[in-house]
């Protein structure tokens, strides 16, 4: 197939969840609601008393979620924390693994992690009211929901760059060597992005891209954060929802979509290990509502899975979806290698 075809990688994203399920038959039997009547959900999620979201999504995305949640459900207190999908992953294995008190509902990027774990049959299907008007194609196997959809562009200082870069061959520019951020492999999206990036830019882009003497963050709020600041002259790995934050703040950045762009779902579960199964339902409904889609995407012109969302644009035509089920451990594993090789 080739990679570059918008239509066909969205549907193998999209047809991903159920084929990594198919194999001998085997369908997974997620946790249940503890009741079918949505008010005693609500009622019980009120006596747990708080609920605790860690996402991988821009900080101010998350805060307007807590902001958002409090209000609709005051009994109810939040938690939240932010952080690349790869270092909170490693939190809450650990959490699990303990049987500690932690996270009760994850936004990520890991799309395969979500999989693992809906095949253990350790996540909680969404039961609440929002379920019945959201797409299906935005819900795998019932369970896992994607909240919010992205696209990588290229971050700008204005004030350093005069003319503006084009596409990703214009990182190569000679007058942009030691002034461009980038990520390490915080995420298999990162490890997906960079072999994207080879695959479309050619073989040989990833040593030049080295050879321009990058500087190297944890996932996109730090490149562009460093933009903004004007610690980096351009932000190669950066996200689109982040950028406009720093956008709408004022701060001297610019935006430029890449031709093609990569693009990804953020996703949504709740933890079957949750000590708050009724909380991680009601923040799931909250997060699937217009509410919810509002605070989470249209403030900062995410694309949503809902139609007619407030400051909410349709996805570009130019994107591609990764294809998570391309990113095995042992695949990611051996280009962690081969990119560590270029890079150190």
């Amino acid at each position: 197939m080739n990679r570059l075809n918008v239509l066909s990688a969205w549907k193998r994203w999209l047809a991903g969840a159920c084929i990594a399920l198919a194999g001998a038959g085997m369908l997974p039997v997620t946790v249940q609601a503890q009741s079918a009547n949505w008010n005693d959900v609500v009622a019980a999620a009120r006596k747990e008393g708080r609920v605790v979201f860690y996402g991988a999504a821009a900080p101010e995305s998350l805060q307007r979620v807590a902001a958002g949640f409090k209000k609709a459900y005051p009994d109810i207190a939040i938690e939240w924390q932010r952080g690349s999908s790869g270092p909170l992953l490693t939190k809450i294995d650990q959490e699990r693994a303990a049987n500690a008190d932690g996270a009760d509902v994850f936004l990520s990027t890991e799309t395969s992690w979500y999989l693992a774990r809906l095949r253990e049959g350790k996540l909680i299907r969404p039961t609440g009211p929002a379920l019945a008007g959201w797409p299906a194609r935005y819900l795998t196997q019932g369970t896992i929901v994607s909240a919010s959809l992205q696209y990588f562009v290229l971050a700008y200082n204005k004030t350093q760059v005069p003319t503006p870069p084009k596409g990703y061959a214009d990182l190569l520019r000679p007058e942009f060597k030691g002034k461009i951020g980038t990520s390490n492999l915080a995420s298999t999206l990162v490890i997906a992005w960079y072999d994207w990036l080879e695959k479309s830019q050619g073989g040989d882009y990833l040593s030049k891209l080295r050879a321009q003497n990058p500087k190297i963050y944890v996932g996109p709020p730090p490149v562009a954060q460093a933009v903004a600041s004007g610690e980096v002259a351009i932000g190669a790995f950066v996200n689109q929802q982040t950028l406009q934050t720093l956008i709408d703040k004022g701060a001297p950045v610019g935006m430029v979509i890449p031709s093609p762009a990569l693009a990804y779902p953020y996703q949504l579960a709740a933890l079957g290990w949750s000590k708050r199964p009724n909380a991680a339902l009601v923040l799931m409904d909250y997060l699937m509502t217009r509410d919810g889609q509002t605070v989470l995407n249209g403030q900062d012109g995410a694309p949503s899975p809902l139609a007619d969302i407030p400051g909410s644009p349709k996805v570009p035509d130019n994107v591609v979806f990764w294809d998570s089920e391309q990113y095995p451990a042992d695949v990611a594993n051996k280009y962690r290698d081969h990119w560590s090789r270029v890079f150190n």
